[in-house]
């Protein structure tokens, strides 16, 4: 993935800084250089910032979403330890975590998670730049790159930034190109991020869309589709708790949660009382409690609707099932059900690899579970 040119910068050496990468750690470094820069016009950025903001990048897809970093990495206890002394506020209107964490952490808290990150930032800074000093450290001992490069860096503006105490300070050239360009820059290190993850994630759908923040749902179809079903065919009841659905009551639960797919498909989307979608939160459900369940007011919703010709709400089973709808109508609910599992089973088996608790399984008042 080409870099904009700039006659002044030697771009190429820019475009070398991922390539050769056993962790994430450079990806977060670049991505938090871009972040102070674009947050602050002053150039000298310090360490703490830095490492607060690789952390607060670094959570989502490692906590929220549960991706693998692989055995090398290091930032997996530091995100696990966020969670523990934060409720991570995920509302789209929401600050972002970057700002969640310096409000919400006490001093000595966040005095230990700097200790914590700067055990992982011994290297990166001077090893993300490694590249523009190539031949200067070639041969040298590892134990001394380090300090050579710190001493490159002192004297040379075609470095993008200098070591000063507690803190980098990046060139005024190279802020500029960093600034004008940072959108495309942050796909720069996205790409090489995702490549990164594949290789440890090789079973996970919607790697792309687990790198940030998670967007606002787009539940507008799923909300058309279930309220009309359940005005249309009252008396259905919620597949966990057994309690009526109504349109009062009505919320969308994703069966496999939506942190695991990242996605708002109607064939993982059926309704659920507030109360019960908020007790399953992002837990995988019990295969063996609901599946037949789900399977059921799936079928039985989507032949409501496409008995009523409505086509434009169903793509999402002509694409998932890669039948037209003509097709699907006339198949009995052995043959929906046989696809949504062949669908499905895999997908909650890798969840559980990959950390999402599991089962869900819906307890009364009284402690039973339905």
């Amino acid at each position: 993935m080409p870099l904009p040119g700039d006659a002044r910068l030697d771009i190429a050496k820019l475009n070398a800084v991922f390539g050769d990468t056993t962790n994430s750690y450079k990806f977060y470094w670049l991505l938090a250089i871009l972040e102070s820069l674009e947050a602050s016009p002053d150039n000298r950025i310090t360490l703490r910032e830095l490492s607060l903001r690789m952390v607060a990048g670094v959570w989502y897809p490692l906590d929220y979403f549960k991706l693998s970093f692989g055995k090398q990495d290091g930032f997996r206890p530091i995100a696990d330890a966020i969670s523990r002394h934060l409720t991570v506020d995920n509302r789209p209107t929401a600050p972002d975590l970057f700002n969640q964490l310096k409000l919400a952490l006490s001093s000595s808290e966040l005095e230990i998670l700097y200790k914590q990150v700067g055990e992982l930032l011994r290297w990166v800074p001077y090893r993300f730049i490694r590249p523009f000093f190539a031949s200067e450290t070639r041969g040298l001992p590892e134990y001394k790159v380090n300090g050579r490069i710190a001493e490159l860096a002192a004297t040379s503006t075609q470095t993008p930034y200098r070591f000063i105490k507690d803190a980098i300070e990046v060139h005024d050239s190279w802020a500029d190109y960093l600034r004008q360009h940072s959108y495309i820059l942050r796909g720069f290190a996205y790409w090489h991020l995702v490549r990164f993850l594949q290789k440890h994630n090789p079973n996970v759908i919607g790697l792309s869309e687990k790198l940030l923040k998670p967007a606002a749902r787009v539940l507008g179809t799923a909300g058309k589709f279930w309220k009309e079903y359940i005005a249309t065919e009252p008396g259905q009841a919620c597949i966990y708790s057994g309690e009526l659905l109504t349109l009062a009551n009505l919320s969308l639960d994703h069966f496999l949660p939506w942190s695991y797919v990242a996605h708002d498909q109607l064939w993982n989307i059926i309704p659920t009382p507030k109360s019960v979608n908020s007790a399953k939160n992002d837990w995988l459900p019990s295969f063996k409690l609901y599946f037949d369940a789900y399977a059921k007011l799936q079928f039985d919703g989507f032949q409501y609707h496409v008995s009523r010709g409505n086509e434009k709400l169903l793509e999402d089973y002509h694409i998932v099932f890669a039948q037209d709808l003509n097709f699907l109508q006339k198949q009995p609910f052995s043959w929906f059900r046989d696809r949504l599992q062949q669908l499905v089973l895999p997908q909650l088996q890798t969840a559980q690899n990959l950390g999402f608790t599991y089962p869900f399984e819906y307890k009364t008042s009284a402690g039973n579970i339905y």
